[in-house]
């Protein structure tokens, strides 16, 4: 008679094998970084134009793209235009500001806003002297919260509107600046 003896050593050597194994095949085709190779290397970003009635956010909204394209690393950020391969222009073009919750003793004044900014991207090949994306409409949302949001007790007003949407502004800012440079280095 053939006693069988169970070894857990080696269960454990077969299972961890088969680990590594599933582990290099499954992985074989991964690579850190962007699939998509950009046709240029720099990129000129024009300061920001406003068309719209959002007051001042041309030096924020700019510093926030630039900040972004950095981060990103792939295309270098020149000073000068005419040694850009691409030249990214942003205006923009909407600001609205519409009445979210209402307050509770008179329905007519609202409790916070829905900021909106819209603008309109294009992205210029210097190289070949032709738009490689015109008239893209992006859009950042934002809230301005004119009560205290988080304590019911506190008196209605706690800041004025201007100093809300002045809060606000980084916040759409910095949005907006990521979904541009994501136009910027994406494969469109």
């Amino acid at each position: 008679m053939i006693l069988s003896t169970y070894n857990p050593l080696k269960t454990i050597a077969i299972l961890l094998s088969a680990w590594a194994i599933v582990s290099c095949v499954g992985c074989k085709s991964y690579q850190l970084g962007h699939p998509a190779e950009l046709p240029f290397k720099t990129v000129y970003i024009q300061p920001v134009k406003n068309d719209s009635f959002v007051p001042q956010a041309q030096a924020l909204i700019s510093s926030q793209i630039r900040e972004a394209v950095i981060r990103d690393g792939r295309v270098t950020l020149v000073a000068d235009k005419k040694s850009a391969d691409a030249l990214l222009v942003v205006t923009l073009s909407d600001y609205t500001r519409r009445g979210g919750a209402r307050r509770q003793n008179d329905t007519t004044l609202s409790r916070d806003f829905n900021l909106t900014l819209e603008a309109a991207v294009d992205l210029y090949d210097q190289k070949n002297g032709s738009f490689l994306f015109e008239g893209r409409k992006l859009t950042a949302r934002s809230n301005a919260y004119l009560d205290n949001p988080y304590n019911a007790a506190a008196a209605p007003k706690t800041q004025g509107f201007v100093q809300s949407e002045y809060n606000a502004m980084p916040r759409i800012a910095r949005d907006l600046g990521r979904k541009v440079a994501d136009e910027l280095l994406s494969a469109w």
